[in-house]
């Protein structure tokens, strides 16, 4: 068979399993709007027996999980996009299980040679047969070099880009489907989903991605004694293999063997939400899944992270704006978060006056609550709550923040009752604070202004010049871009119709009974008989628009 057509087919059957498992969770009435019910091989009526009493997030959640690697991972980014989904989704979606089952260990050194291109005994003096864990994109061994130093080695699962292409594929597809027939499917920009979608998932099946995240996490840590940052072994790693030194810390939520080891719970909880604050506010490179499984605690209370397939990245304006956002919290100062809401382009054409009283009643709420008191990570994500209610969009950045100080305000009160992320919150925000008003930084956006001021009237004469040019010869075109005005367009085409139709009825009715007048032509019961089908015509015309009219609910 021809690999075009074997591929065809299997496109084919991966779209039956995967409307099959829509169809499975309830969501058979999006199949038959999506238009392609028809199209292919019929589909089981079938339905989990508890389906209708769950919660529509937990039922998408569960979609995802069954249809595997490349919608799990897709559930997973969601969850960090609350700009592109509602919150209640982006919760749910947290809980996604990223578990698949083992692949044999013949398959794993296979992949390893086919990489490195020694045989495995070459390579490690000691290679665990059986992994660490295994996910649906990769799996984790644990081995030891030849020079003795212990470390893990992260292996792709065979064949999976093949599979994520199939799927992406398959999802584009479906997303222009949901796009044409399922209107109320455009606010979420389904195709720019998949296509951005698309973008992360294919960095994240590059190794050399992740292995670029650590050096550079390794480098922004290098003088901080406080944090530790594996070493990548480069001339181990390839695109599809991940050789990394082995952090034999303790997970900093078993806090029982913390306690036994002597370590001081007071700063590791210190030195972990420092070693946050740190990449969101100084480095600007974040790590974008802080939950406490990532995270671990060496000696002499060092935090070490682990998993860097995903991060995060602010430009300096933003970490500017978040840090005047974080002080509007502490100091209750409503107009503040509105101002840098705007400037970071979250705030568009909102009701300014409505998000204001919303986010001053939200503050009423917290009146009162002492600094050392307040949990800043849920008051956060409470303003992205009401930002949301506000059709407003939200920078994936603002999330990620919310989401981090969670994570750490969680952890901290778990290693010390008396943690407060606030406290370690103020002077990153005060330092950022001196920043952006000090001299050094104004002279820079002087300097800045002042070039793009050079640039722009240094050109104005010749942009003039060509203007007025096109305009002396009739060539000057003028694009405008109109949006959601498609449904009004639709409508008035309707309406227009709708009225030439009235015309055309008023016409012949007027038509035939002017020929009744003159008792010419051809008789029928002493009437013309062309006037007579004339009325005939508009009778008809008449009660078929009367039927649309009343089919359509308008009067």
């Amino acid at each position: 068979m021809l690999p075009g057509i074997a591929q065809k087919i299997h496109n084919i059957q991966r779209l039956h399993q995967i409307l099959q498992v829509l169809i499975t969770y309830g969501f058979g009435y999006i199949v038959d709007r999506l238009n392609i019910k028809r199209r292919f091989i019929k589909f089981k009526p079938l339905k989990k027996p508890d389906v209708s009493s769950r919660p529509l997030p937990v039922r998408v959640r569960k979609v995802l999980e069954e249809l595997g690697p490349t919608f799990i991972k897709l559930g997973q980014i969601l969850s960090t996009r609350p700009d592109l989904i509602p919150l209640e989704f982006c919760k749910e979606f947290e809980k996604l299980q990223d578990e698949a089952p083992i692949i044999e260990y013949e398959k794993v050194k296979a992949q390893i040679e086919n990489e490195l291109k020694h045989p495995i005994n070459k390579i490690f003096s000691n290679f665990s047969s059986q992994p660490i864990a295994a996910a649906s994109l990769a799996q984790v061994h644990l081995a030891e070099l030849k020079t003795g130093r212990k470390v893990v080695v992260k292996v792709q699962r065979p064949n999976i880009k093949k599979v994520i292409i199939t799927d992406l594929e398959i999802l584009y597809g479906l997303a222009k489907l949901g796009e044409k027939y399922i209107k109320e499917s455009q606010i979420y920009n389904p195709v720019g989903v998949v296509e951005e979608f698309k973008k992360t998932i294919l960095k994240e099946i590059d190794f050399n991605i992740e292995a670029n995240n650590i050096e550079r996490f390794r480098r922004n840590f290098k003088d901080d004694d406080t944090v530790y940052v594996p070493q990548v072994f480069r001339d181990l790693s390839t695109a599809k293999i991940l050789t990394i030194e082995r952090i034999e810390g303790i997970k900093i939520t078993d806090i029982e063997r913390i306690e036994k080891s002597g370590l001081n719970r007071k700063q590791i909880a210190i030195n972990g939400a420092n070693a946050v604050l740190k990449q969101i506010f100084i480095h600007r490179f974040f790590h974008a899944d802080p939950h406490p499984g990532n995270i671990f605690v060496l000696d002499n209370n060092r935090i070490a992270f682990v998993d860097y397939g995903m991060v995060g990245r602010l430009d300096e304006e933003t970490k500017f704006q978040l840090a005047s956002i974080l002080t509007g919290v502490v100091e209750q100062d409503v107009s503040g978060i509105i101002d840098s809401l705007i400037v970071m382009g979250a705030v568009e054409e909102a009701d300014i006056k409505r998000l204001s009283l919303d986010l001053e009643e939200l503050m009423d709420s917290y009146y009162g609550i002492p600094l050392k008191e307040l949990k800043m990570g849920q008051f956060l994500m409470d303003i992205i709550n009401v930002v949301l209610q506000n059709k407003i969009k939200i920078p994936p950045s603002l999330f990620l923040l919310s989401k981090a100080l969670i994570t750490i305000e969680g952890v901290g009160k778990k290693l010390d009752p008396e943690f407060n992320v606030a406290l370690c919150i103020k002077p990153f925000v005060e330092k950022l604070v001196r920043e952006k008003y000090s001299l050094k930084r104004i002279a820079k956006e002087l300097k800045k202004f002042t070039k793009e001021l050079y640039v722009f009237t240094s050109s104005l004469p010749k942009d003039l010049s060509l203007i007025f040019n096109k305009i002396k010869k009739g060539n000057l075109k003028v694009e405008f871009e109109h949006k959601g005005l498609k449904n009004f367009i639709l409508q008035m085409d309707k309406v227009s119709n709708r009225i030439a139709f009235s015309v055309i009825i008023a016409a012949l009715i007027i038509g035939s009974s002017i020929i009744m007048q003159t008792n010419r032509g051809p008789l029928f019961l002493g009437f013309p008989v062309l006037g007579i089908f004339g009325f005939l015509i508009a009778g008809i015309l008449g009660l078929w628009l009367v039927i649309a009219i009343l089919r359509s609910g308008k009067l």
